[in-house]
């Protein structure tokens, strides 16, 4: 180990395969280091961003020189020159006081893993006794099909009427709280949410055993609080599972480890819940924030459970199958991206919308498209954004940095000035209706996003006076490939 004076800091978070493959280079050439996770200590974030223009991470310093990312700190190395130099710092200086942020470990939040306790649903009986009840039968809804456990809402209540001995009002109010927790669902897509004493009005048990969602099968019944706590307990696990089975390097997941792990077990249990959130009742921002938790998670559990996709076709079919059930519903990854997230918008080879104009997930969709998901949704640049798990109280910000941190890597966005050439990833082409109409709007978009003040400025110049000659797409199916490291 390098005997040192000064101090190497490196600012990363958990989970992040670029600081860890940094943090290994450092160890690998002896050099000690301070490691300062910014998820725990977020009033870091705004420190760093200003000390070095720059919002994702990981960010490194030799005292008080800024080496960079991984990228920055693999060229240093190779140069011997430079490599020297920041050694030498480190070997005669020591650092200099308030030079750097580091902070006191007492300062730090509580990034791990959300512990969800399940409390038993006192209403999670009654659905047992339903099952029991003798009302359920087979119930013919087209020519060629019908559907099993079916029961109208006058059976219904004056079942629970005899059942419970209560009145009409208080049995209502029985089904309605069964209804909202969606372990029943109305038959009729386009039924009132309230249950309805009508006999000609259906509802059915909500069963998955026959789904092939990840999540399918037998709930806990638990009794469930607010949905976003729920869906950030679930994101926070599977970067814990993925943290506690990526390789030193940060270049493989041991996928097999992790779906043999206890607490992927657990993951798996806390993840049929999600089947009596009730979806549709959540605000804008709070539907955005989960979903995006929900599909960030989503595409790790599948690959855990599955593997990789090794093809073109299976890349589409694994986006296109890969579903949990959501609130009595099924949604893929496809549906929450595109179906969600984009306000029903067609995806890339989607001939149509997702949701049809009588699909009850149509409740769920944003009313407007949020282009920053794009960044959210696990991205291929070669630093990570400090962000990984998404708040309902603070997502939009959340959002506004995730957004930053990729736009300021060559991943994304790339400006030669003086060949008045833009390069831009291909998700701004895949999607870039929701960017703009035009690619003049696309670019401005850019322009007001980008953070990076040396990216901002060259692209400013160009931009400004509109005398950019090329403009091409970097290649960005590394999208998926980094998906799948968290």
């Amino acid at each position: 180990m390098l005997e040192t004076v000064g101090q190497v800091v490196v600012y990363s978070i958990a989970g992040c395969p670029h600081c860890l493959a940094a943090k290994k280079t450092l160890r690998d050439s002896g050099v000690p280091f301070i490691d300062v996770p910014v998820d725990r200590f977020p009033s870091v974030q705004n420190w760093l961003q200003e000390k070095t223009g720059q919002t994702s991470v990981p960010q490194i310093f030799f005292n008080e020189t800024f080496v960079g990312g991984n990228d920055s700190l693999q060229r240093a190395i190779k140069d011997e020159e430079e490599w020297n130099k920041l050694l030498s710092d480190i070997q005669t200086n020591e650092p200099k006081e308030g030079a750097l942020n580091i902070p006191h470990p007492s300062e730090a939040t509580d990034a791990a893993a959300s512990e969800f306790v399940c409390e038993n649903d006192p209403s999670a009986p009654i659905v047992e006794e339903l099952q029991e009840s003798g009302i359920l039968h087979d119930h013919r809804t087209s020519l060629f099909s019908s559907t099993k456990n079916v029961f109208s809402g006058h059976h219904f209540i004056k079942w629970i009427m005899r059942a419970k001995e209560v009145d009409e009002k208080e049995a209502h109010s029985i089904g309605q709280d069964l209804l909202s927790k969606k372990y029943i669902l109305p038959l009729q897509n386009d039924a009132e949410t309230n249950l309805l004493n009508d006999p000609k009005v259906y509802y059915r048990l909500n069963d998955t055993s026959h789904s092939s969602a990840l999540n399918a099968g037998p709930t806990q019944k638990c009794k469930l609080g607010d949905a976003g706590e729920l869906s950030e307990a679930l994101r926070k696990t599977m970067l814990k599972l993925t943290n506690d089975h990526i390789s030193a390097d940060g270049k493989v997941v041991n996928y097999l480890e992790m779906r043999n792990a206890e607490e992927f077990d657990n993951y798996v249990k806390m993840s049929k819940e999600l089947q009596h959130v009730a979806v549709e009742k959540l605000s804008q921002d709070e539907s955005k924030a989960f979903f995006i938790n929900i599909y960030n998670a989503l595409v790790i559990h599948a690959t855990a459970v599955n593997g990789s996709p090794s093809n073109w076709f299976s890349r589409l079919r694994f986006f296109d199958k890969t579903s949990y059930v959501i609130g009595g519903h099924t949604y893929s990854l496809n549906d929450i991206e595109n179906g969600v997230l984009r306000a029903n918008k067609r995806g890339a080879l989607q001939f149509f919308a997702p949701f049809g104009k009588s699909d009850p997930r149509l409740k769920t969709s944003q009313m407007q498209v949020d282009p920053r998901i794009h960044f959210a949704l696990n991205c291929g640049a070669k630093s990570c954004p400090p962000i990984k798990t998404f708040s309902s109280s603070n997502v939009n910000e959340e959002l506004r940095i995730a957004t930053e941190a990729y736009l300021e890597s060559d991943e994304a966005l790339q400006v030669d000035e003086d060949q008045g050439i833009i390069r831009l990833s291909s998700l701004l082409k895949w999607y870039s209706s929701d960017f703009g109409e035009t690619l003049d709007e696309v670019l401005q978009w850019v322009l007001q996003n980008v953070a990076y003040p040396k990216k901002k400025a060259a692209l400013q110049s160009v931009v400004d006076v509109k005398k950019y000659k090329h403009f091409r797409f970097i290649h960005a199916w590394a999208q998926y490939q980094h998906a799948l490291a968290g």
